[in-house]
Order: structure tokens, then C-alpha cells, then sequence
């Protein structure tokens, strides 16, 4: 069994080398050349502070890099968010900035939520960029090592499934307590990595898992909240009343998003529970698995909906009673299991579970330690 260090970094490289091996010709240039681009240069005073290493990735926004920082002698994480808009960048506004730096200082001091360290802003010219300085939390996302996983073979068993939701749900809670909606946990927004720290002493440690990408997150009390054209109307972890327009909503839509990849550890498939490209075909999907007994009973729904759309979404709910318990049958996932799954998805945001009210579930009360070849892949295609 290889080190854990070893198995993580080397789950990336299996990873990478299984995606150069699928890549047509065509793509490998294209990849190249994106490659062969030159970093973008940062703010002289984040350049002076910390020494640029690895990307660790990139999003509409900006890019990642890990970092050395000369002064405290330790690895961050720097997320540069674009000030101008090019081919590779959508530009940022202050707003978004502030957006994410004041989430992130809402919600401190939780070993589940990235910790912000530092923020620095170009304020010498009209598109300069912004730097959002966090702590190192890892080498990779959830999708990352999802994928990693199961190139490997080596699916989530039920335990490890308890570990991160417990993990992720407590890191969802401290934010709704500190006033703050995420709106956007995907498996791309949360950090792995392995805690080697071990109260006994021994080697080894448990997988740790922390929530970052505070981009779209907002204030959980807010007159009239808006979108600001942020959020993606298609992505497979919003919650429905999200799909119907709804702007009267609390932390019950993260609390989705968490039931959207817990379905999809368990599966362990690759791919979002919930499918499809485009808003209607994800829609569909999710009321067709969890069915329309929940979504017709909210007594928003009259709100967000035309009334002859509500209207067919009701005679829907007659028949439409969804095959949850079919996909997760007991020798999948045990009932105090499916519980926590079923409460995290049900279609009705006033019925479904909250953070807090997860944990409370009978689920979690039970505790089992793990070593570390439990939790990482093995280094290698």
C-alpha cells in the first residue's frame, strides 16, 4: 500500500495520464497550447508575498495557484479573479469580489470551510485584478477524486459516504448560522486532502473535506435576492424551486446540493446524479427520481409558477411518486441512510432537511475509525 501522500499525488497523475490516453489528437494540441500560455502576472505586492507554484485550476472567473509564502513559510492557495475580459476570462466585479471575501470572513473558524488569510485589489487601474489569499486545503476537488476513485476501482463504501457528508453538512451549517448561503456547493467547490494527524500517534489520518468557492454566496436574509445572472439555471445540483424561479429561499438549497452528491458517492458512476444539459431536461430528471408529491404541496409554488404550469405540475403529482427508494435499495444504502438521502431530496424546500437537522439523524450517531488505505486510491492508472 503506498503513502498516503504518495496515493494522492499519485491519483492525480493516474488521472491526468487517463485523460491524455482518451484525448484525440486534435484536443492534445488545443490542451497544449492553452498549456503553453504563459501565467498571468500578479499584483507586484501578492508577487513579493508568495511564490507562484502549481495551478490547481480554474474557473469562469480566474485561476488557482498554490503557493509558497515567503513570510510565514507555509503553502496557500491564490485565486486571482480577473479584472478584464478575454478569451479565457469572464471579467469580475467588485461586487463579486466582496461577494466572496465577506462570505469567507463570515464563516472563519470551521475545519469544514476554506479559511481566508489575506485580499488584495489592484486599484491602479480601471481593470485590474483581485487576489483572494486561503489556506492550502489540498491538492484536489471532490470531482477529482471521484474520478481518481474510480478509475482505480475503489468505490466510496457506506461509511466513507457518512464521513464526508458529516463533514461537508457541518461545514453548511456553520455558514447558515453565520448568516451565509453558499448557493453553489458542487463537488468542484469542495477541497480533499488527507489530515496525516492522528490522536494516537499512529500513521495515517482520515480524508479531510472542506467547502471553498464562495463566488455566488449571498446573505441568507436579504429583502430581494439576486442572482446576478451567476448561477446556472442547468447545474444538476440546484434546488427545484431554484428551476422555478423562486427568490424566497434559505440554506435548504445548499442542504440539496449535498443530497445531489451524496446520490452521487453512492452511485459512484462518474457523472451527476441528476443529468441533462439543458434546465428543463435536469428539471425533469429530478422530479422524475424524487417525484412531484413534494413540489405540489409547497405552498410557494402558486408564487413561482404560471398557474397552468402549477396546475400540470399537480396532475403530475398524482402519478409521479418518483423511484428513490428503487435506485437505493437497502443492499446500496442502509435506511438510516436512505433517511438522511430522502430528507436531503425531497422537492419541498419547507419539508426538506436542514444542516443542523441532518446530523441530528440517527445516521450519524454511529462512528467507525479508519485507516488511511480506507480513503485513497492507489498511485497509478
Amino acid at each position: 500500500m503506498a503513502a498516503a501522500s504518495d496515493l494522492v499525488n499519485g491519483g492525480v497523475a493516474a488521472l491526468q495520464i487517463e485523460e491524455e490516453l482518451e484525448e484525440p489528437p486534435e484536443q492534445k494540441n488545443n490542451a497544449a497550447a492553452v498549456l503553453a500560455l504563459a501565467p498571468v502576472p500578479w499584483l507586484a505586492a501578492v508577487a513579493e508575498l508568495y511564490e507562484r507554484r502549481e495551478k490547481l485550476g480554474e474557473g469562469m472567473f480566474g485561476d488557482v495557484y498554490k503557493a509558497w509564502d515567503r513570510v510565514l513559510e507555509r503553502f496557500v492557495a491564490v485565486k486571482r479573479l480577473s479584472g478584464r475580459t478575454d478569451d479565457r476570462f469572464v471579467k469580475t466585479s467588485l461586487g463579486y469580489f466582496a461577494r466572496e471575501v465577506m462570505s469567507l470572513a463570515a464563516c472563519r473558524g470551521h475545519p469544514s470551510v476554506v479559511q481566508l488569510l489575506a485580499t488584495y485589489a489592484d486599484c491602479g487601474r480601471a481593470d485590474g485584478d483581485c487576489f483572494v489569499v486561503t489556506e492550502y486545503a489540498g491538492p484536489m476537488n471532490l470531482r477529482q477524486y471521484m474520478d481518481v476513485r474510480r478509475l482505480n476501482g475503489e468505490p466510496f463504501d457506506e461509511d466513507e459516504v457518512r464521513d464526508v457528508m458529516e463533514q461537508l453538512l457541518a461545514g453548511a451549517r456553520h455558514a447558515h448560522r453565520a448568516g451565509i448561503l453558499h448557493r453553489d456547493i458542487v463537488p468542484e467547490n469542495v477541497i480533499v486532502d488527507m489530515d496525516s494527524a492522528r490522536d494516537d500517534g499512529a500513521s495515517g489520518g482520515r480524508m479531510v473535506y472542506k467547502i471553498c468557492g464562495f463566488g455566488v454566496s449571498e446573505p441568507a436574509v436579504q429583502a430581494e435576492k439576486d442572482d446576478s445572472g451567476l448561477l446556472a439555471a442547468s447545474s444538476p445540483y440546484r434546488a427545484p424551486e431554484l428551476f422555478l424561479g423562486s427568490k424566497d429561499y434559505d440554506g435548504r438549497v445548499d442542504t440539496w446540493s449535498l443530497g445531489c452528491i451524496m446520490a452521487e458517492l453512492v452511485v459512484g458512476d462518474g457523472v451527476p446524479f441528476f443529468g441533462g444539459t439543458q434546465d428543463g431536461e435536469v428539471f425533469n430528471e429530478m422530479l422524475h427520481v424524487v417525484g412531484t408529491k413534494g413540489i405540489v404541496t409547497w405552498k410557494g409554488l402558486e408564487r413561482v409558477a404560471p398557474r397552468e404550469k402549477a396546475a400540470r405540475l399537480r396532475k403530475m403529482g398524482r402519478g409521479e411518486r418518483g423511484y428513490l427508494k428503487k435506485k437505493f435499495p437497502p443492499e446500496v444504502l442502509s435506511p438510516a441512510g436512505f433517511e438522511v438521502l430522502k430528507g436531503l431530496l425531497h422537492s419541498n424546500p419547507d419539508r426538506r432537511l436542514s444542516a443542523a437537522a441532518a446530523l441530528r439523524k440517527p445516521w450519524f450517531r454511529r462512528r467507525r475509525f479508519f485507516s488511511a488505505c480506507c480513503f485513497m486510491p492507489q498511485g497509478g492508472p
